[in-house]
C-alpha cells in the first residue's frame, strides 16, 4: 500500500549522515533519488516475484503415490509441486522490517488484544495462555530530507517463529497456487486448482540483482508479470543500489531486502510446495507466486506483486480420467438472514452449478442442494450434493408502555436468544428482557431484536491418513491442540490394524482430564464417537491410549499447524513436527456465529393526567407483563407513600373476575397473579392507590 499509515510507533528526526565514501545509505541521504525527482521522499521499495526464479529449474512435480522423503524431516513429497520463489525490490528504497520498535520493544497478537512494550528478548505467553503468539511487526521506512535522511516506524503485518527453521517468518508475505488458464487475461482471476502450504519468509538479502552472467541474472526485471517479459535490471540500474546494506538476514530484530537486491527461498526449504489434489489429471498449469497479498507493507506499487509460470504436470492422473468434483463452503454451510454462504468447487475451464451459475466460486442465500459441473482436464463431471441450511432466528414479543406527561418507562420482551433494544436511530441501547427509558415528554418508539446463536459442524485436517508414510503402534501418544473457541469434539475417524477396544481421551494443559471414551473398533477405517466438551484455551492433548490393537499414525509426513481459522488448530504432537497421531478428521462442533431477527417495536405513548391529584411518579412505575399473557402475569410498582393499595382485574363489560387488596405498602413491589382459567380476551387492570384508580389494559390469549 503506497500510502502512508497512520499507526507509526516513532519518528526519528534526524539520522547523522556516515563518514564513508556512501553517499546513500540509511544514514545519509546525500546522493540519495527520489522516485519523482523532488529532493525531499519517502524512499519505498517495490517488491516483485521473478518468473525466471521459478522456470529456471524453480520447480519439481512429484506423484501422489511413491514419491518418497527427498528432504530430511519434511516428509514424503506425495503429491507436492516444489517451488522455489525469488522475491526482488526494485525500488528506490530498502524493504526493512523490524521485530522490535526503536526502544527494543516487541507487541504480540493475543487473540483480539495486542499487547505492547513486551522485552526484546525471550519467550511470550499471552496472558490467555496462548504460547508462541503471533509478533507484530515494524516496516521501516526511510525518509530523504536533501541530504538529511530519517525514519518512519509503523506497526503494520505478523510473523511466527517457525522451529523447523529456527527463525522468524514474516506472515503472508507470498501466496503459492496452481491455477489452470481461462480466457480472462488476469492469472490472478484463474481458477485455483491448488494452494501452497506455507506463505511465510524470513526476508534476507540473498543475493543482488548482479551483473550479466551472474547467478541472479534475469530475476530482477522492470516487469516480471509478463513471462519471458520484462527488461532485466542489474545493480547499474538501481539510483539507489544497495540501499539498506545488503546484509539483512534472519534476524529477529531486523530482516529485510535491500534496493537492487532479491531474497530466495529454494524448494528444497520445508514448505516450498504446493498441494496437488488427488483427483488433478495431467495437464498444462501455472503456478502463479504473489508477494505481499494482503497490502500490508508500503510500496511504489502494489501492481507488480505477482508473477505466473506455465508448467506442465505428467505425474498425477491421466488426461480424461473421470473423477468427481468437490465442492466446500468459506467455513458454514448455513444461511443467517440475507447473509449468503460462498460455494468453491474443484479447479477446472468451466463451471456449472445447478442454480446457474458459471464461476468457480459461488455465494448463495437460498437454503437447498447445491451441485456444479466442472470441465478440467480430467473430463467433464458433476459433484455429489452440497446441502446449504438456514438458520431458524425467532422474532421476539415486545410490550410497549404509557406514562403520564414525563417520565421514564420500563419496556419489556420475550426472546429465545440475547435481546437488544435500539432507538428509532439504530442506535444499541442495551441487553436483556426489559429496558428503562431515560425520562421523555414525548411517544417514542424503541425496539427489541433477538439474536439466536447457531452450531456448525466442521472436520479438521488431515481428513485422511494419506499425508504420507507410517504404520500402526499400540502405545500411548497424543497430538497437540489449541481450543480457539468453546468447543464440542463429536467424533474423529481412526485406522485399525485389527478389531479391538481403544481410549480416546482429551486433557488439558494442566494434565487434567477433560473426557475420555473407550470403545470396541473394528478392523480398517471406523470413526468413534466422543462428545467431548473443550472450553476454550490451549495446549490440549488428544490422546489414544489404552490399545488392544495397533492404530495408524504417520511418521515423518505432518505438516503442522492443522487449522479451522479461529476455532481449532492441531499444532503437534508428543513425538515432534513430523508424526501425526490416531486421530484423523477431527469432527468439530462449535457455536459459528449469531443470527439476529427483525427489530420489534416497542412503543412508549406519553398521555396527558387524566384526573388531578394523580401519584405520577406510582403511575410511571406502574407495569403489568408479559402483556399478551396466558393468565399469569406479574404488576410491579414504587409506592413512595406508604397506604393500601388494591389489585382488581375486570373484563370488558366491568364484571370483577379477580382482586386483592395488600394493606400498609411501602416502596417497590412486585406481585404474581395467577388467572388461569379465564376465556381469551381483554381485561382491564384496576390498582387504586391514595384514593386514585390507575388502569392498564392486559391481554390474556
Amino acid at each position: 500500500m503506497k500510502k502512508l499509515l497512520t499507526a507509526l510507533v516513532g519518528l526519528t528526526a534526524l539520522l547523522s549522515p556516515s563518514n564513508s565514501e556512501a553517499q546513500c545509505t540509511t544514514t545519509n541521504a546525500t546522493s540519495c533519488v527520489c522516485e519523482d525527482g523532488t529532493n525531499s521522499c519517502y524512499l519505498l521499495p517495490d517488491i516483485t516475484a521473478s518468473w525466471k526464479g521459478i522456470s529456471n529449474n524453480g520447480f519439481i512435480e512429484y506423484p501422489q503415490t511413491g514419491a518418497g522423503t527427498n528432504y530430511t524431516n519434511q516428509g514424503p513429497d506425495d503429491g507436492r509441486l516444489r517451488v522455489t520463489g525469488s522475491t526482488p525490490n526494485i525500488g528506490h528504497g530498502s524493504f526493512t522490517v523490524r521485530g522490535q520498535d526503536a526502544n527494543g520493544k516487541r507487541a504480540f497478537i493475543c487473540g483480539q488484544d495486542t499487547i505492547y512494550n513486551v522485552n526484546g528478548t525471550g519467550s511470550f505467553t499471552c496472558p490467555n495462555g496462548e504460547q508462541n503468539p503471533k509478533q507484530l511487526v515494524i516496516q521501516r521506512v526511510y525518509h530523504k530530507d536533501g541530504n538529511q535522511m530519517t525514519y518512519t516506524d509503523y506497526w503494520t503485518g505478523s510473523m511466527t517463529y517457525h522451529p523447523s527453521h529456527g527463525h522468524n517468518h514474516v506472515d503472508d508475505w507470498a501466496v503459492m497456487t496452481l491455477r489452470i488458464q481461462t480466457a480472462d487475461p488476469n492469472p490472478l482471476n484463474w481458477p485455483i486448482v491448488g494452494e501452497g502450504a506455507k506463505i511465510g519468509f524470513c526476508l534476507m538479502d540473498y543475493g543482488q540483482c548482479g551483473t550479466p552472467g551472474s547467478t541472479y541474472d534475469g530475476h530482477c526485471r522492470d516487469n516480471n508479470t509478463v513471462y519471458l517479459g520484462g527488461n532485466t535490471m542489474y545493480n547499474v540500474d538501481f539510483p539507489n543500489w544497495n540501499l539498506g546494506g545488503g546484509n539483512y538476514n534472519c534476524s529477529v530484530i531486523e530482516q529485510g531486502i535491500s534496493s537492487g537486491w532479491t531474497d530466495v527461498y529454494g524448494k528444497h526449504l520445508d514448505g516450498m510446495w504446493i498441494n496437488i489434489p488427488p483427483n488433478t489429471c495431467n495437464g498444462d498449469y501455472y503456478i502463479v507466486l504473489e508477494v505481499d497479498k494482503n497490502n500490508n507493507f508500503m510500496e511504489e506499487n502494489d501492481d507488480n506483486n505477482w508473477t505466473a509460470v506455465p508448467v506442465t504436470l505428467t505425474q498425477q492422473l491421466p488426461s480424461g480420467t473421470t473423477q468427481t468434483p468437490l465442492i466446500w463452503s468459506d467455513g458454514s454451510n448455513k444461511i443467517c438472514g440475507s447473509n449468503g454462504v460462498t460455494l468453491t468447487a474443484t479447479g477446472g475451464t468451466s463451471f456449472l452449478w445447478s442454480n446457474g451459475e458459471t464461476t468457480q466460486s459461488i455465494t448463495v442465500t437460498q437454503p437447498g442442494s447445491y451441485t456444479c459441473t466442472v470441465t478440467n482436464y480430467c473430463g467433464t463431471a458433476t459433484s455429489e450434493p452440497f446441502v446449504v441450511q438456514e438458520v431458524t432466528v425467532n422474532t421476539p414479543t415486545a410490550q410497549g408502555s404509557t406514562i403520564c406527561v414525563e417520565g421514564s418507562a420500563t419496556l419489556t420482551a420475550t426472546g429465545t436468544g440475547t435481546l437488544r433494544w435500539y432507538d428509532d436511530q439504530g442506535t444499541f441501547l442495551a441487553m436483556g428482557d426489559t429496558y428503562t427509558t431515560p425520562v421523555i415528554n414525548t411517544t417514542t418508539t424503541y425496539y427489541v431484536q433477538n439474536t439466536d446463536n447457531y452450531w456448525d459442524t466442521i472436520y479438521a485436517e488431515p481428513h485422511t491418513n494419506g499425508i504420507g508414510g507410517g504404520g500402526y503402534i499400540a502405545t500411548d501418544h497424543y497430538n497437540n491442540f489449541d481450543a480457539l473457541t468453546d468447543l464440542t469434539i463429536r467424533s474423529v475417524k481412526v485406522y485399525a490394524q485389527n478389531a479391538g477396544n481403544i481410549t480416546i481421551e482429551v486433557v488439558d494443559a494442566a494434565l487434567n482430564s477433560v473426557g475420555s471414551v473407550t470403545t470396541a473398533v473394528p478392523a480398517g477405517e471406523s470413526r468413534v464417537n466422543l462428545d467431548i466438551f473443550v472450553p476454550f484455551g490451549y495446549n490440549y492433548r488428544l490422546y489414544g491410549k489404552n490399545l488392544s490393537t495397533g492404530l495408524y499414525r504417520n511418521n515423518n509426513s505432518a505438516t503442522y499447524p492443522y487449522t479451522i481459522d479461529g476455532i481449532f488448530k492441531l499444532t503437534g504432537s508428543d513425538a515432534g513436527e513430523s508424526y501425526y497421531y490416531y486421530c484423523y478428521d477431527v469432527e468439530v462442533v462449535t457455536e459459528n456465529g449469531s443470527c439476529p431477527s427483525e427489530m420489534v417495536p416497542a412503543e412508549v405513548v406519553v398521555e396527558p393526567c387524566t384526573g388531578l391529584g394523580e401519584d405520577i411518579p406510582f403511575k410511571n412505575s406502574l407495569n403489568v407483563y408479559p402483556n399478551p399473557n396466558n393468565g399469569e402475569f406479574t404488576v410491579s410498582f414504587t409506592a413512595n407513600e406508604t397506604g393500601d393499595i388494591n389489585l382488581e382485574l375486570v373484563n370488558l363489560i366491568g364484571a370483577q373476575v379477580y382482586s386483592k387488596t395488600m394493606n400498609d405498602v411501602s416502596g417497590s413491589m412486585t406481585q404474581m397473579i395467577s388467572t388461569k382459567g379465564l376465556s381469551s380476551g381483554v381485561y382491564l387492570m384496576n390498582v387504586t392507590y391514595k384514593g386514585k384508580i390507575y388502569t392498564q389494559k392486559l391481554i390474556i390469549e
